[in-house]
């Protein structure tokens, strides 16, 4: 009798291990696996987005422009990140910010569009007390070939 309860509690936990994995797997982010290929463009060196919103020209006329609100970027607060775009028809723009200089993780958001070309994501940055982080934010999209990385400082 013991023998076969135990054989059951056995292929019970089994089966409960196997579901939890398919549900695991299920909500697991498969981009990390398997990586889009797109080359970045990155922004001009001069433009500060502390200051003003930076736009990058992706060939044919088509341009992306991000600014970032409030404008001293404080970490810890929620902040807004406006993209802009001509003479391009999107609908599924993605935000990938991540740090340069150290391992500040990697936060993804999906843009939503509040008018014809015009996009918003919000995020929070974390905080280091090393300060003076520099970080990229990568746009891109599914039906575009090249995408833009501008790239930004917090203190």
């Amino acid at each position: 009798m013991k023998k076969s309860k135990y054989k059951f509690y056995l292929l019970l936990s089994s089966q409960i291990l196997i579901i939890a994995i398919f549900v695991g797997l299920f909500f697991m982010d498969f981009d990390d696996f398997f990586p889009e290929d797109i080359s970045f463009i990155n922004q001009n060196p001069s433009c500060d987005l502390r200051e003003k919103s930076c736009e990058i020209n992706l060939g044919k006329n088509q341009k992306i422009s991000l600014s970032i609100s409030p404008k001293s970027i404080p970490l810890m607060k929620t902040l807004d990140f406006k993209v802009k775009t001509q003479n391009l028809n999107l609908e599924d723009l993605k935000l990938k910010i991540y740090a340069t200089n150290m391992d500040m993780g990697i936060f993804k958001k999906k843009f939503k569009k509040i008018s014809q070309n015009t996009f918003l994501a919000k995020q929070m940055l974390p905080t280091c007390i090393i300060g003076n982080m520099i970080w990229n934010a990568d746009i891109s999209s599914s039906s575009l070939k090249n995408g833009a990385r501008f790239t930004f400082k917090t203190k």
